[in-house]
């Protein structure tokens, strides 16, 4: 779960420029979708939550998350895409606390999130800080992507 939670994490609204340049299938093909604004892309990810999300957040609705296995990721796709969840129901605490600060609710910190690369990925989409710091060459590439 923690490794899809990661996946989920990386992905989130990225620019065309660094999706080419990620090596796992699925987290390209969620990127390519998210950076050309359509669902298209989503029908080739293999993994059944990852590709719910991904037609959640490409305009596929909220309705969309209500297929995602992971009760998590259910409502962090819920809270994301307007469908009336709140973060707090998310148990994994670094996924509530990247919940709250892309969503503005409750105490929206990324500075509580324990994982260092998702802590530095959560303050650069936010607007405070750099993708330098990340060890992980796709979601250094990712974020730097979102940054431009």
């Amino acid at each position: 779960m923690r490794v899809f939670i990661g996946l989920l994490l990386m992905l989130s609204g990225y620019a065309f420029a660094g999706c080419n340049t990620i090596d796992n299938a699925d987290q390209r093909y969620y990127c390519n979708a998210k950076a050309g604004g359509g669902s298209g892309s989503c029908n080739a990810i293999s993994n059944n939550d990852l590709r719910a999300t991904c037609n959640a957040e490409t305009g596929g609705g909220s309705g969309k998350c209500n297929t995602i296995d992971n009760a998590d990721l259910r409502y962090y796709c819920n809270a994301k895409t307007g469908g009336g969840s709140s973060c707090n129901a998310i148990s994994n605490s670094d996924l509530r606390a990247t919940c709250n600060a892309e969503t503005g609710g409750g105490s929206g910190s990324c500075n509580t999130i324990d994982n260092a690369d998702q802590r530095y990925l959560c303050n650069a989409k936010n607007g405070q800080g750099s993708c330098g710091s990340i060890s992980n060459s796709d979601l250094r590439a990712q974020c730097d992507a979102l940054k431009r």
